[in-house]
């Protein structure tokens, strides 16, 4: 990472959330009967969110329901992260992902290959 400059890098993660009822998986009863929970369980609306962020701060998101998937992931960076970025050595030129399995694949490398950024 060191041989970057700070304005050509542009760092994407993903986030996600729902309303999922929070529970307890130990719990205390007197000895030789079992604990029980009672309580209202709520599943909710899962959404994922997923951002750009560059020295100049969020440079890009979006929100959707359900799971991040590739094809949604492709999307982003298709449509809302490229443009703003331009080719490597210049600014915004280096996208930095973690090890998400959404972001394995020929089709991120070729994505990121025909807008000419270098892929870490």
């Amino acid at each position: 990472m060191a041989q970057y400059s700070p304005d050509e890098l542009v760092f994407l993660d993903e986030v996600h959330k729902n309303d999922k009822t929070p529970q307890r998986f130990n719990g205390r009863a007197k000895k030789g009967t079992r604990a029980v929970m009672r309580g209202l369980f709520v599943r909710g609306q899962r959404l994922s969110a997923v951002g750009a962020l560059s020295t100049e701060g969020m440079i890009a998101s979006t929100v959707v329901f359900g799971s991040m998937t590739r094809v949604k992931y492709l999307n982003f960076l298709e449509h809302s992260v490229l443009p703003l970025c331009s080719a490597y050595p210049g600014k915004h030129s280096v996208l930095v992902m973690d090890n998400a399995r959404i972001h394995h694949g020929e089709e991120i490398l070729e994505l990121t290959r025909r807008y000419g950024e270098s892929f870490n």
